[in-house]
């Protein structure tokens, strides 16, 4: 169950109220042993975000749990065992029913309780709305979505017992419209709802549901992408127009951002954060209009391309260019 602090009173519904005393009543918390005890389950935990936040959770205390298809996901657990011993990988095929099922019965059986769950899995195939197929459709919703709902299902009887905290790792698409995401949109904007069910049915049993949209974020997905666009010109400020990488505050995301951002909702820090929707995003849905679906006037393009250029590039080799 959550921590109990001075004044708080338990009522017989269950749930939490405090009386209005000081926050100085409050007891401290332990800021480098954030999770300390605690177990972790983050789904598509091998790569990108979902390892990045496990490399923090299990640096606070948390043993790790991570789940997926990447090939890299039982050298990511090693990794993590240098923290957390307890920490492992299982194989998981976040479409397939019986897989999930199957998951979380060996999760059960080798962790025993689970207190966190990070819904990090996430596949967006780009289609627009008027073109989008069945098949790519609903298997991004099975992906996304369902097997999201099935991980959170598996374990909230025992939830109910123990209280808890989940992420759901959505994206700006969710809020914001940007071709072609239809799909992917869709499923996240879904997850979104989800997420306000769970915290406004569970709250009474300690268990508390928050929303990430992440924006422009650095992974290993997007290096890969970087490095088959180089220095393409128009590919460079056609993803700085699209959003894809333009932020407002002229500079994208860390995978750490959303690892930062995760810790604090499900930390004590945030135990009165609940069904939230946080952008972590520069800004970017705050004024996405300035930023989305423009054609830059020809005194500008320069210098945005320039800007471009030097937010993927070491600053050594941006320096040089600025100077050219």
């Amino acid at each position: 169950m959550p921590i109990q602090y001075e004044n708080d009173k338990t009522h017989g519904d269950n749930m939490t109220y405090h009386d209005n005393k000081p926050l100085d009543v409050y007891m401290p918390l332990n800021y480098d042993r954030l999770l300390e005890g605690k177990t972790a389950l983050i789904t598509s935990g091998a790569h990108g975000m979902g390892k990045y936040i496990a490399k923090t959770f299990v640096r606070h205390g948390a043993t790790c749990v991570i789940n997926g298809m990447n090939p890299a996901g039982e050298e990511t657990a090693e990794e993590l065992r240098l923290d957390a011993p307890g920490s492992f990988f299982l194989r998981c095929d976040m479409s397939l029913k019986d897989d999930v099922k199957n998951f979380i019965a060996e999760v059960k059986k080798r962790a025993g309780r689970i207190d966190i769950i990070i819904n990090n899995v996430g596949i967006n195939r780009s289609e627009f709305s008027g073109a989008v197929t069945d098949e790519n459709f609903d298997y991004t919703q099975q992906v996304n979505l369902h097997g999201a709902i099935r991980i959170v299902r598996g374990f909230l009887p025992q939830l109910k017992q123990t209280g808890g905290a989940m992420v759901h790792i959505s994206t700006i698409h969710s809020v914001l419209g940007m071709p072609p995401n239809t799909a992917y949109a869709s499923s996240k904007s879904a997850i979104n709802a989800f997420s306000g069910a769970i915290a406004a049915e569970y709250a009474r049993y300690g268990i508390r549901s928050n929303v990430i949209n992440p924006g422009g974020i650095f992974t290993g997905n997007r290096d890969t992408v970087l490095a088959e666009i180089g220095d393409d010109r128009e590919a460079l400020l056609e993803m700085g127009l699209r959003g894809d990488f333009g932020q407002p505050d002229y500079g994208s995301g860390s995978a750490y951002d959303i690892a930062n951002t995760a810790l604090f909702l499900v930390s004590e820090m945030s135990r009165r954060v609940n069904g939230a929707v946080v952008n972590v995003d520069g800004g970017a849905v705050t004024i996405a209009h300035r930023f989305y679906n423009r054609k830059l006037p020809p005194e500008s393009e320069e210098m945005w391309y320039k800007h471009m250029l030097t937010r993927f590039t070491p600053i050594e080799e941006a320096e040089l260019m600025y100077n050219k």
